[in-house]
């Protein structure tokens, strides 16, 4: 006699196909979500560069400016200066804080230097950037000087 109902193991075959079905696709979305949460990351990280970067070149462009009394205007030596300069009868602060690198993480920027002192700075980091401004594929060709004048 031939029964018209499907067994239980053809059931059982349908539910683990669906459920096999629902964890493939569940893979895929979570691939995609991690691929835009890194993207959008790697854009928050390029915003900060340049955050930090204009920072680091105003300060560097203050400390310049400023001349101390019988001397000349002059690049600091070192990131340093720009948290206490005492050149002057007065303290001056020109930045708050010395910010990590946010594209390697590391308290160490690269330097553009002039003569003894420091112009500006950049990262050291090889990667090449989301949007970067024109004739820049590298991050460490991304620099943030004091203009000349």
């Amino acid at each position: 006699m031939v029964t018209s109902m499907p067994s239980r193991q053809a059931q059982g075959g349908f539910t683990y196909l669906m459920l096999v079905w629902w964890v493939a696709l569940s893979g895929l979305m979570l691939a995609a979500l991690a691929d835009s949460w890194s993207h959008a990351m790697r854009r928050q990280r390029e915003a900060e560069l340049v955050f930090r970067g204009e920072q680091i070149r105003k300060a560097i462009e203050a400390y310049h400016k400023v001349i101390p009394p019988g001397g000349v205007s002059q690049w600091p030596t070192q990131l340093e200066d720009l948290l206490e300069d005492r050149r002057g009868p007065l303290t001056v602060r020109h930045l708050r804080r010395l910010w990590p690198d946010p594209i390697t993480g590391q308290n160490r920027w690269g330097l553009v230097k002039e003569g003894g002192g420091i112009k500006g700075v950049y990262s050291p980091s090889t990667a090449k950037p989301l949007a970067p401004p024109d004739g820049v594929e590298q991050y460490q060709q991304w620099l943030f000087v004091v203009p000349n004048g």
